[in-house]
């Protein structure tokens, strides 16, 4: 499988919430960069490929832990979860990221 990343994927367990709609979904996220993250949950819960959906992630960044709502499109779809891409990120939530990335 050929897979084109931008940046840098670390393996992590991050509990998280995707939210879609009006739907709610509790998963795991078990990679992530700073363009995008693989989550794990229940594929038949998962919206459609291409869907705007957004990621509820707690991150620590200098010693603080914040919450942050990252919005995202489901851009593969597999049979443990799914590839998402992440959308117009906050200055706190890519300061997080950064920190998770480059610091794991």
């Amino acid at each position: 499988m050929n897979e084109r990343r931008d940046s840098q994927r670390v393996p992590v367990v991050i509990d998280a919430v995707l939210n879609y709609q009006a739907q709610v979904m509790i998963c795991t996220v078990r990679d992530i960069s700073l363009n995008g993250a693989f989550i794990e949950g229940m594929p038949q819960g998962l919206p459609y490929f291409n869907a705007p959906v957004e990621l509820g992630i707690t991150l620590t960044a200098g010693g603080e832990t914040k919450q942050h709502r990252i919005p995202a499109k489901i851009r593969r779809i597999a049979d443990n979860g799914a590839g998402v891409s992440f959308g117009d990120v906050g200055m706190d939530a890519y300061f997080s990221l950064v920190n998770l990335v480059y610091n794991a």
